[in-house]
């Protein structure tokens, strides 16, 4: 089995290379290190995890995009450092007992459609739009400069996970799962895992059907806090192995070609 779990952690850099190439954070950034400069991309790169919420991929990305042209006509502004201007002067807006508001001018925006990839598409359901407003309204309430990435850098590498998780599944409609996604990319993308306590793994291995399914044929019981024993007992990076995991569940049918 060690040997298995071994060559499943190696995955994980297939899904660095892949994620590096299909981010849209890192795509319309440039660089991981813009991303976490920048408010706006670090943004992206959080709802680049929020807007996956077991349902299809393509619906899922439809979502995000119409999302951020929805954000980009109400904020307006060329640079990120306008944007986050704007979201001040509108932060009233983001308290929950304005968010329905009938003249919420973000509200409003994320009620209409906009043309993606030529077609007309909306920003998903009632709830995608309450986990953006919650999200902004975390972003401008408990984030440095308002930047949820370098936030949370800097709360993992004070060792802070546990109560940054639980804030981040306080969001309106992020939850447990896509928490531990947010701050198990965080950790892999920024190169974090030396500054994880062994009791604090668990946080950062989301559970979905992919990784329960692979887990399962390994043996190991497929909840977070068996997977991250298993591998610290082994020598085998959490992090690492929990994306390769779910990386060879997605992508088994690749993986069988590319081994052909």
């Amino acid at each position: 089995m060690i040997a298995k779990m071994k060559k499943i952690e190696a995955f994980s850099e297939d899904y660095r290379r892949r994620m590096s190439a299909e981010t849209i954070a890192c795509n319309k950034a440039g660089s991981w290190e813009r991303v976490r400069q920048d408010w706006w991309y670090a943004l992206i790169f959080f709802f680049d995890r929020a807007f996956y919420q077991g349902r299809s991929d393509k619906l899922s990305g439809n979502f995000e995009r119409a999302t951020f042209a929805a954000l980009d006509k109400v904020l307006g502004g060329v640079s990120s450092d306008e944007k986050l201007s704007s979201l001040k002067r509108l932060s009233h807006w983001v308290q929950p007992d304005q968010w329905k508001a009938e003249e919420n001018p973000l509200w409003v925006a994320l009620s209409r459609k906009y043309e993606i990839d030529g077609e007309e598409r909306g920003t998903g359901r009632e709830r995608d739009k309450e986990m953006v407003l919650d999200s902004l309204r975390f972003v401008l309430s408990d984030c440095k400069d308002c930047n949820i990435l370098k936030h949370s850098i800097e709360q993992i590498q004070n060792q802070n996970i546990a109560p940054l998780f639980r804030r981040l599944d306080d969001i309106t409609s992020v939850g447990v799962k896509i928490s531990s996604f947010f701050l198990r990319d965080t950790v892999f993308f920024y190169d974090l895992e030396a500054r994880v306590r062994a009791e604090d793994y668990h946080y950062l291995i989301p559970i979905d059907v992919w990784v329960s399914k692979v887990a399962d044929k390994l043996g190991i019981k497929a909840d977070a806090e068996t997977i991250a024993m298993t591998c610290l007992q082994n020598s085998i990076s959490p992090v690492r192995f929990a994306i390769g995991l779910w990386y060879v569940g997605f992508h088994s049918f690749d993986v069988l070609l590319d081994m052909l």
